[in-house]
């Protein structure tokens, strides 16, 4: 085997396993159950370990009766900012069971159609380090809850600090290196 033969394989055997660590970092390996979390101090993403995670209403197929939960997240650093993706939501009885996404004091969710029943798949960005979510629901019925993303971005910048372990999408948005860019 020639040196350059040798240095071909090391690269490619390099980069497969690159490409296998990058695609174990991505966003939803580790799902988090909302009512588990509830009541829990902060939840910080870091960009590093934790650049953003999966996060269902509940582990079970229905969600309880009389629920009144709310998990905070926050990010690490004071430039950053953070991304709710609402990909799946399925919540019956409005307004008796609502899902509402606060950016500090700020209602991002609005629209009471993106509350309750079962929108299309939705984003939201915060303006601050913070994002609340809150889910309550009523003695009446059970639905299957939500499915959402959460994670860390950057506003848009001219370029994204490559020493904070980022990289800047099409969009110009600024993601952790362990995310993928739309």
């Amino acid at each position: 085997m020639t040196a350059t033969n040798f240095l071909r394989i090391s690269t490619s055997f390099f980069l497969l396993i690159l490409t296998i660590e990058l695609n174990a970092a991505k966003v939803g390996n580790e799902k988090h159950y909302m009512d588990k979390m509830c009541g829990n101090d902060l939840f910080t993403l870091d960009g590093d370990k934790i650049p953003g995670i999966s996060l269902q209403l509940t582990s079970g197929s229905k969600y309880k009766p009389n629920v009144n939960c709310t998990v905070k997240f926050r990010t690490a650093q004071p430039s950053q900012r953070l991304i709710v993706t609402m990909e799946k939501m399925d919540i019956a009885d409005c307004p008796g069971d609502l899902l509402k996404i606060y950016d500090g004091k700020n209602l991002l969710n609005m629209d009471t159609k993106k509350q309750c029943g079962s929108p299309a798949s939705f984003t939201v960005t915060s303006s601050t380090t913070q994002v609340s979510i809150t889910f309550t629901s009523n003695a009446a019925s059970e639905s299957s809850g939500f499915q959402a993303s959460i994670a860390l971005h950057f506003p848009m910048i001219a370029s994204c600090p490559q020493d904070l372990g980022v990289f800047q999408c099409k969009n110009k948005n600024c993601v952790s290196k362990q995310l993928e860019c739309d």
